[in-house]
């Protein structure tokens, strides 16, 4: 009984030390609504348009670049704030590392995931074109050897503005 006891006592510390890096999926509650009526603007063409260059340095220090790496542009709104603030602690500019992890949302509404998508190119290098006026999230997804992470920006555009920005945590 003895060694049995002693058994489970080890598979149980042998667990736990395992587990100590794993990081424990959480789900945050948001407040504002998604109101999809506030968004509508965001699928009109425009004749603004975002340039930009996108580079993560992960925790271990490699640098992530190049045509894996997807871009996504959010339309403003009081939901899209609220989440993002979670996320990032900010809701202007800043970055995140995966191994930190990323909570779940509740609601998750599907209009919330209408997002524009741009991929980079293999300089790092992406482009938005067709815009219209507004404020929007510019987010990159720099994920790579399950390493990386997410950039950022909250950006207000014109007309026929052509915005300039760079997406780099180093």
């Amino acid at each position: 009984m003895r060694y049995i006891s002693l058994v489970l006592q080890l598979l149980i510390l042998s667990s736990s030390c395992a587990n100590k890096d794993k990081k424990v999926d959480i789900t945050i509650k948001i407040k504002s609504e998604f109101i999809e009526e506030n968004v509508k603007w965001f699928n009109n063409e425009g004749s603004s348009s975002i340039k930009g260059i996108a580079k993560f340095k992960s925790k271990n220090g490699d640098i992530g670049f190049g045509k894996d790496f997807r871009i996504e542009l959010n339309p403003y709104s009081a939901y899209t704030k609220e989440r993002l603030n979670h996320i990032y602690e900010n809701d202007d500019s800043a970055y995140v590392y995966i191994e930190d992890g990323i909570p779940k949302f509740v609601p998750d509404p599907e209009g919330y995931h209408n997002t524009r998508k741009a991929m980079c190119n293999e300089k790092g290098e992406f482009e938005f074109t067709g815009l219209p006026a507004g404020e929007y999230y510019v987010i990159a997804f720099m994920l790579w050897d399950e390493t990386g992470g997410g950039i950022m920006q909250h950006i207000k555009l014109s007309d026929n503005e052509t915005r300039v920005i760079e997406m780099i945590n180093f």
